[in-house]
């Protein structure tokens, strides 16, 4: 490595459900080294999912030791850290700034009871541009812990989210950023201020939460105290990041009207940037703020996304699955290459991938998952080639409901893991009829950090100059005209029985 070449490097801290990945980026975009910091969540009895706040600092002073270890790059070249959160994770502090409890993990449902009733309470009254209320929502686990541990309630003296929380550690101030309270339930989206109603309504004050930045702002600069155990410069500047998915769409170069980036892993998202705000939201997905100062953007998704693929794989290919593994090899390209040699349409097989219900289509939510037009022909290679198409679907079907607003998708940016098969890839484009393009970087979310770093700290006079430079397009692939227009009546044959048997609009 030609350390003189690296005059201005950023840390990023990617705050994940299940680990943390740290990763150092160079102002080119060039991910010089990274490591990963998994743990395990407390989850004694069913709805329950937690974590000692403690682990997500302990694992970002593992992280970065290990980066500094591993790249050799000179402590002076660092110029900033920041973070990407996953969103709507609650931690509790007292006044000496100490947890008081075990963080409550986003995916934690304890709080139905509560959701329920600030739905009833306040109707349809909702400036948050979120489409409902959700067990998920912070507010709605306040109003849990107001019931239920009026102890931690009377001692709470802040509500930070895990971003927040890494923030505070770094430089010992309580500041947040908009994008990352989007799906907290206290943010009125027009205003970009607490929504006073429901903070009235769940017994906080303002002064219980953080001040709000704008992502890819300076903090301060790093504490002396951790800048001393950490072994990095003491002038390091921490920056303001973004909600994980928010920063996805920086990393992937998604940051203007008609681009719209799909992540299939575990879960698939669809992702659309709006250069201003509807006048009224849509029913089925969330209008969010995006990391661009003045934008927004489109949020859909289906849970059922390289999740259904492990399974299918797992229950029908175990056997390959192993033998792949032992042969050093992905289990998932032996299934794609079966599915490579069925014809598109599957010859009449198609899934409905909603394993884990149908996400932010308007479907009936208790719909799940069903293979559909089982014949004697049928091999276990068209099952793959079923799923393959039904999440190209998904991501078609979310796009239309998208357009309804206005939006125009003009080009498709694929991430996640799904992302590796040019298969899959293509399948997409055939179906949706744009181009799809794959990313240099797969770590798009820490990319995006990156890059509101590389603006903060002034290398660059704008995201969209930072964006322009440090963001790489990998391979694209068009649609071909011949699948195009078979995939069209097989779309069409979809959507028909979609409408007939699940309720869909």
């Amino acid at each position: 490595m030609n350390i003189s070449s690296l005059p201005n490097c950023f840390i990023t801290l990617d705050l994940g459900t299940t680990s943390i990945k740290t990763a150092l980026f160079d102002q080119h975009g060039n991910m010089l080294t990274s490591a990963t910091k998994e743990y395990t969540l407390h989850t004694p009895t069913e709805d329950i999912v937690e974590l000692d706040p403690e682990v997500y600092w302990q694992c970002c002073k593992e992280g970065i030791r290990e980066i500094l270890r591993t790249s050799q790059v000179p402590p002076r070249y660092i110029r900033s850290i920041g973070c990407c959160s996953q969103g709507e994770t609650l931690i509790v502090l007292d006044k000496e700034g100490k947890a008081l409890r075990n963080a409550i993990v986003w995916i934690d449902n304890r709080s139905k009871k509560e959701a329920e009733e600030i739905r009833q309470a306040f109707g349809s009254e909702n400036p948050t541009g979120q489409t409902g209320v959700f067990p998920t929502w912070p507010v709605t686990k306040i109003l849990w812990l107001k019931r239920n541990q009026p102890e931690v309630y009377q001692k709470a003296d802040k509500y930070l989210l895990v971003e927040d929380y890494i923030l505070y550690r770094l430089t010992k101030k309580f500041i947040g950023e908009f994008t990352l309270y989007n799906s907290s339930y206290m943010l009125d989206i027009r205003s970009k201020a607490w929504w006073k109603s429901i903070l009235d309504y769940v017994g906080i004050g303002e002064d219980q939460l953080v001040e709000l930045y704008e992502p890819g702002k300076v903090v301060a600069s790093l504490d002396p105290e951790v800048s001393k155990g950490l072994g990095i410069m003491a002038d390091i500047q921490v920056v303001t990041g973004a909600m994980d998915q928010t920063a996805v769409l920086v990393g992937a170069g998604n940051i203007r009207a008609g681009v719209v980036t799909e992540t299939t892993g575990s879960a698939l998202v669809i992702c659309e940037t709006l250069e201003q705000l509807p006048e009224t939201y849509p029913e089925t997905m969330a209008v969010q703020h995006h990391a661009v100062p003045g934008k927004y953007f489109l949020i859909g998704w289906c849970a059922s996304g390289g999740m259904t693929f492990k399974w299918l794989r797992d229950t029908f290919f175990a056997a390959e699955r192993d033998q792949a593994i032992r042969k050093n090899k992905d289990p998932y390209d032996l299934l794609t290459e079966m599915a490579e040699e069925i014809p598109p349409g599957a010859q009449g097989l198609l899934f409905f991938p909603y394993m884990s219900g149908p996400g932010t289509l308007p479907i009936d939510p208790n719909v799940r998952g069903v293979f559909y037009g089982l014949e004697l022909h049928h091999t276990r290679a068209h099952f793959v080639r079923s799923f393959l198409e039904s999440l190209a679907f998904v991501i078609r079907e979310n796009i239309e409901e998208m357009a309804k607003l206005g939006s125009r998708c003009t080009e498709i940016r694929s991430l996640g893991g799904g992302s590796k098969s040019r298969l899959w890839n293509q399948i997409k484009a055939d179906v949706t009829g744009k181009s799809v393009t794959t990313m240099t970087c797969t770590e798009a979310a820490s990319l995006g950090t990156a890059i509101l770093q590389a603006h903060a700290i002034g290398i660059y006079p704008s995201i969209e100059a930072a964006v322009q430079e440090m963001v790489q397009p990998a391979e694209v692939k068009d649609p071909r005209e011949e699948n195009r227009k078979r995939y069209e009546e097989v779309y069409q044959r979809y959507l028909r029985l979609e409408r007939k048997y699940f309720g869909s609009e």
